[in-house]
């Protein structure tokens, strides 16, 4: 399953725990330029990661409602791999969790 990581600069430390969650693909984007609120992601994304401490309001907007028309699900962290793990491993668990975004 691939997986879309959204915001920061230096994500290796992330894309390394995605990775030993189970997923093979890890696509990147830093979100810094304009030009990405009007970009689109591919057929093969099934999870998108949002690294909100790096993402405008305009692209996290634009993300989530690309991510509710394809159904994909859309996991909401700060650039923090402790608490990227523990969604990782919890998400999907609990009746409260919708299927377009998990955020605490």
């Amino acid at each position: 399953m691939s997986v879309l990581i959204v915001g920061g600069d230096q994500v290796e430390s992330l894309k390394l725990q995605v990775v030993a969650q189970g997923y093979t693909e890890v696509e990147h984007w830093h979100g810094r330029k304009k030009g990405f609120v009007k970009r689109t992601f591919s057929n093969h994304i099934r999870l998108i990661i949002m690294v909100c401490d790096y993402v405008n309001h305009s692209l996290a907007i634009s993300l989530k409602n690309q991510a509710n028309r394809k159904g994909i699900p859309l996991i909401y962290c700060r650039h923090s791999i402790h608490e990227l793990r523990h969604k990782l491993l919890h998400w999907g668990k609990t009746d409260e969790d919708c299927c377009a975004c998990y955020s605490f």
